[in-house]
């Protein structure tokens, strides 16, 4: 039963991908919801609907050998590579909220809010506000009916510590976006989790700043969008925080 569970998350899980890729390209290119909620999915290159049959999650690109079926155009690998990763991160917040429906729903919002913040910063360079501010609302929401108004602290601090960073850098290589993402993380993870993530954010930023400018993909003051790196920080946090908060102790 266990398997057959995991498999149904998984499956979910991989539509849930394609909802969050549809929507990120949505809110960036036509900055509205309103044709995200009644449109049909298209293909951004010859604008023609697609067929059903062609839009099943992750299956789809393999029959199609990753291009559109009527124009050719090849289809973006960021498409089944976030549905593979959306559905192996639902089966593990499965996993993780085994029992707790109410968690296991806002496990899974809070998750598929970050992997679009993820992939709306990674492909546009923006972390939109009709993400973040619905996330951050039911996030505020949740700390309420559970009393856990310390994790509030932790959201206020960690976008007080970007936004001086924002003005410290005169808004080069970080915006007003990644301040509202800081605080979203803060009121997610709470204390110690919001120093490890940040710390992990940083790490990981700064060792990839490293190695693309020793590959000349980037130059010495080439930006570089730190949300994505905000995002797998929380992830690990998320999965992993507790260990690694042992390990610096």
């Amino acid at each position: 039963m266990s398997a057959l569970m995991e498999l149904l998350f998984f499956l979910f899980g991989l539509a849930a991908g394609s909802f969050v890729s549809c929507f990120v390209y949505r809110v960036n290119k036509e900055n509205s919801l309103k044709g995200f909620l009644k449109g049909r999915s298209y293909c951004p290159k010859c604008k023609k609907n697609l067929l059903w049959f062609d839009n099943i999650p992750l299956l789809s690109f393999l029959l199609l050998k990753g291009k559109c079926r009527f124009c050719h155009s090849p289809i973006s690998w960021h498409y089944p590579l976030m549905e593979l990763a959306t559905g192996i991160i639902t089966v593990v917040i499965y996993r993780l909220t085994l029992g707790s429906i109410p968690n296991l729903i806002f496990n899974l919002f809070m998750a598929y809010a970050f992997l679009a913040i993820f992939l709306s910063d990674l492909q546009y360079r923006t972390i939109p506000d009709k993400i973040t501010y619905p996330a951050m609302f039911v996030a505020f929401i949740w700390l309420i009916i559970y009393g856990q108004w310390s994790m509030t602290l932790a959201g206020l601090g960690a976008a007080g510590f970007f936004f001086l960073l924002v003005l410290l850098t005169r808004f080069r290589g970080m915006g007003l976006g990644d301040v509202k993402l800081a605080g979203l993380m803060g009121l997610f993870l709470g204390f110690p989790g919001i120093i490890t993530a940040l710390y992990l954010a940083f790490l990981t930023g700064a060792t990839a700043g490293v190695i693309l400018i020793l590959l000349g993909r980037k130059r010495f003051k080439s930006e570089i969008s730190f949300g994505p790196f905000l995002v797998m920080a929380t992830f690990i946090t998320w999965f992993w925080g507790e260990k690694i908060w042992h390990l610096f102790v």
